[in-house]
C-alpha cells in the first residue's frame, strides 16, 4: 500500500478513532407506544458530490496490518513506499541532528494527509469536496418526517436520525431538534425517547444543552457513551501517549475474536519479541530522555490536523482534564500561526466545550430533577486500544468503564477492588453495587440505580438486551432501575450463543486472553525465557516472507 509506513507512524495517535468495529446484525427487541429517537455513532460512510465513497483511514491502516490488499507487492507501489520512507525519514534523521523538526512535520502532515484527503475537514470544521453522508440516509429522514405513523407499537430503529458525525455537535442540534418536532407531529405524540450510542452520545447532549426539553424528551438512555471522553483519543491527542507489548497482544487477540480479523502472524511474534526482549520498553525510555519532548507536540499537531481532528466531532471525545493539553499540542501556544489559520474549527471546539463538556453532569441531572428518565449503560471486559497511560483500565476497547458509566470506580484489568475498600461498601449497605467479578462498584456512578455493565460485549457491538433496556427506560411513564428488569445491573454476553446472562463469580472470566501482571513474578527470567521462544518463529517467518519476496 502507498502509505504504509505513514500509516505505521500515525497508528498509535489515530487507530482509537477508527477502531469501529460492524455492529451485529440483531433483530430489534423492545418497542411500545411511543417512538424512540435513536443517534448512532461515526459508522456512516461518507461521499464526496459525484457520490463516489471517500477513503476510509480505517481501511488503510487494518489492511497494513492485516496483510490484505497490499500495493506495496507490486512495482509501483514498491517506488511509492520507498519515496513515502524517504519523505518522512530523511527530515527526521535531520532534526535528530539539528534539533529542529519543523520539516519533519511538514512532510509527515503532508504524507499522511494524502490518507485522509476525502474525508478530512478544511480549517473552519466544515466538509471539503462536497463530503457528506449518503443522500439516501438524508432522503430516509426526511421521509419520516413528512410520513403520518400512528400505530401501537414502535421499534427501536423505526427513527434513526442519519447526521454527518463529523460535524459540529451543536449545529447538528439544530437538525436533531426539527426531526424530533417532525416526528412528534406524524406519530401524534406530544414526547419521546431519546438514545445516543458510541460518539451519538455527545450530539444527544448538545441538543440537550441547547434546545433543553422542550417537553419533547419523556427519557434519555446512552450505550457506550463518550460524554466523559473517549480515553484513547483523549490521551493521546494530549500528550499521553504509552503503550506496552502486553497490551498489544492482548488488543491483537480481542480484536481478532470479537471482530474474526486474522492479523498477520508477522506482526504478532514482532510485538512479543520486542515486549520481552525489553527492547519496546528500552526504546520508549530512550526516547523520552532524548528527543520525546521536542518531537512529541509536532507529531500530534501534524497528525491530528492531516486527520479527524478537524472534525469539529471528534473534539468532544476530549475529557476535560485532557483539553487544555490537546488544544496546546494540536495548535500551539495563544496566538500561533496555526490557532489563527485553525481559528474557525477552535471556535466550534471551544463553543462546545465550554457549552456541553463542562457541564455534563449538570445537565444530565437537571434533565432528571424535571422528570426525565436517565438509563445508561456501560461495557468492559475488552482490551483497551493500548496507546495511552489509561490502557489498563476496565474499558470496552474505546471507553473506560469510569466515563461511560458516568463515574463507576474501577480496578485496573488485572485486579479486583481492595478486599477492604469492599467491605466497607457493604457495611455502609452498598454491596449490591459491587460487581461479581469485584472489579467494579456502582454505587459511584452518577445514575447508580439506573447503570447496567454488560461484560464481554465489544464497544460497538449492540446486542438485543440493551435495545431493550434502552427503549424501555427511554420510553416509561416513571423512572426504572435494575430492579425492574430481568436483566441484572452487571450482565455478561456470551458472542457464540449471542446470549445474555446475569453475571455470576463463575462465568464474569469473559476475556479472550490470560492476564500477565507485570507487577507478579520475576519478569527477568519469565523474559529471557520468552525472548528465546520468540525469536526462533521469528525469523523463521521472515525467512519465508524473504524466500517468498524472491521468487
Amino acid at each position: 500500500m502507498k502509505k504504509i509506513v505513514s500509516v505505521c507512524l500515525a497508528l498509535c495517535l489515530l487507530l482509537s478513532c477508527f477502531a469501529v468495529l460492524p455492529a451485529a446484525a440483531f433483530t430489534p427487541t423492545g418497542g411500545g407506544s411511543m417512538p424512540l429517537v435513536l443517534l448512532s455513532g461515526d459508522g456512516n460512510t461518507i461521499y464526496d458530490e459525484s457520490g463516489n465513497e471517500a477513503p476510509k483511514f480505517t481501511d488503510v491502516v487494518t489492511d497494513a496490518f492485516t496483510g490484505k490488499n497490499n500495493a506495496a507487492d507490486t512495482e509501483e507501489g514498491s517506488d511509492n513506499l520507498k519515496q513515502s520512507v524517504a519523505n518522512v525519514l530523511t527530515p527526521f534523521v535531520l532534526g535528530v541532528i539539528s534539533g529542529d523538526y519543523d520539516e519533519y512535520y511538514e512532510k509527515l502532515e503532508q504524507e499522511i494527509t494524502e490518507l485522509a484527503d476525502g474525508i478530512r475537514m478544511d480549517e473552519n470544521g466544515e466538509p471539503r469536496y462536497g463530503t457528506d453522508i449518503a443522500k439516501s440516509d438524508y432522503e430516509t429522514n426526511q421521509k419520516r418526517m413528512t410520513t403520518p405513523n400512528v400505530k401501537s407499537r414502535y421499534g427501536v430503529y423505526d427513527y434513526c436520525f442519519w447526521y454527518d458525525w463529523r460535524r459540529d455537535p451543536m449545529e447538528i442540534a439544530d437538525q436533531l431538534d426539527a426531526y424530533i418536532e417532525a416526528v412528534c407531529a406524524m406519530t401524534g405524540h406530544d414526547r419521546i425517547g431519546l438514545t445516543g450510542r458510541c460518539l451519538g452520545s455527545n450530539f444527544v447532549l448538545a441538543y440537550l444543552a441547547k434546545y433543553g426539553y422542550k417537553n419533547r424528551i419523556a427519557g434519555l438512555t446512552i450505550d457506550a457513551g463518550m460524554m466523559k471522553g473517549e480515553d484513547p483519543v483523549s490521551e493521546a491527542i494530549s500528550g499521553k501517549f504509552k503503550t506496552d507489548g502486553d497490551s498489544v497482544n492482548r488488543f491483537i487477540a480481542d480484536m481478532e475474536f470479537v471482530n474474526h480479523t486474522e492479523f498477520s502472524p508477522v506482526l504478532r511474534e514482532v510485538v512479543d519479541f520486542l515486549e520481552h526482549a525489553q527492547i519496546l520498553n528500552a526504546v520508549s525510555t530512550a526516547t523520552k530522555k532524548t528527543i520525546y519532548d521536542k518531537v512529541l507536540g509536532g507529531v500530534t499537531s501534524a497528525l491530528a490536523l492531516s486527520t479527524m481532528f478537524t472534525m469539529p466531532a471528534y473534539w468532544s471525545c476530549v475529557s476535560n482534564e485532557d483539553f487544555d493539553d490537546a488544544m496546546l499540542y494540536v495548535f500551539g501556544e495563544e496566538g500561533s500561526e496555526k490557532r489563527q489559520t485553525y481559528a474557525g474549527l477552535i471556535e466550534k471546539i471551544e463553543n462546545y466545550h465550554n457549552t456541553v463538556g463542562l457541564h455534563v453532569d449538570d445537565l444530565l441531572l437537571d434533565f432528571a430533577a424535571n422528570g426525565g428518565k436517565v438509563g445508561i449503560i456501560a461495557k468492559y471486559g475488552i482490551q483497551m486500544i493500548p496507546i495511552c497511560q489509561s490502557r489498563n483500565l476496565v474499558a470496552d476497547n474505546l471507553v473506560s468503564v469510569k466515563n461511560a458509566s458516568l463515574g463507576a470506580k474501577t480496578s485496573m484489568i488485572y485486579n479486583t477492588l481492595p478486599k477492604d475498600y469492599i467491605a466497607q461498601q457493604e457495611a455502609a449497605g452498598l454491596g449490591k453495587y459491587i460487581s461479581p467479578d469485584k472489579q467494579i462498584d456502582a454505587s459511584t456512578c452518577l445514575f447508580p440505580d439506573s447503570t447496567w455493565f454488560v461484560k464481554g460485549a465489544e464497544h460497538s457491538y449492540w446486542t438485543d438486551a440493551e435495545n431493550a433496556i434502552l427503549y424501555t427506560v427511554a420510553t416509561a411513564d416513571t423512572q426504572l432501575t435494575v430492579d425492574d428488569f430481568t436483566y441484572t445491573q452487571f450482565m455478561v454476553y456470551d458472542y457464540e450463543t449471542r446470549t445474555m446472562s446475569p453475571m455470576t463469580a463463575d462465568n464474569a472470566a469473559t476475556e479472550h486472553w490470560t492476564a500477565d501482571d507485570p507487577t507478579v513474578g520475576n519478569r527477568h527470567v519469565r523474559n529471557v525465557l520468552k525472548f528465546l521462544t520468540s525469536f526462533i518463529p521469528i525469523l523463521r517467518r521472515l525467512i519465508d516472507l524473504i524466500k517468498s519476496k524472491l521468487g
